[in-house]
């Protein structure tokens, strides 16, 4: 069996689609700590406490362009390039938990390549307090 390169660029994306799920999963957490954030700093009368959720939801999109810029300079290549014989043969439950496990790797080298070698958005420390 073999696969052309649109084949290929389908199965590309279905592994950018389920490293995304990483991707939900880390907006809920940023989402959870604004909460968290927004409920101290209401009880401690300090800051604000009304920013904080909408700022974790303004991040939101950054990672999804990050993490698409890194699919088209990372998964897209590696998709064309790569021998599919193998790959074939294995079933979907790998191919999906592959896929899941290369989704963030590729938005950290975007990051890190964009950030000059670190990770650093500037006013978001209050997202991660906890």
């Amino acid at each position: 069996m073999t696969c052309n390169r649109s084949q290929r660029l389908a199965y590309g994306f279905v592994g950018l689609v389920v490293g995304d799920a990483g991707d939900a999963a880390l907006l809920l957490y940023v989402l959870l700590n604004a909460v968290r954030v927004r409920a101290a700093l209401l009880a401690a009368h300090v800051g604000e406490p009304y920013a904080q959720v909408p700022v974790a939801i303004q991040m939101f999109p950054v990672y999804a362009t990050f993490s698409l810029v890194g699919w088209l300079s990372v998964g897209v290549p590696v998709v064309l390039l790569l021998p599919v014989s193998p790959i074939i043969r294995w079933p979907w439950l790998r191919v999906v938990t592959v896929g899941a496990f290369l989704g963030a790797p590729a938005v950290v080298v975007i990051l890190l390549a964009l950030g000059g070698g670190r990770i650093h958005f500037a006013g978001t420390a209050p997202l991660f307090i906890f």
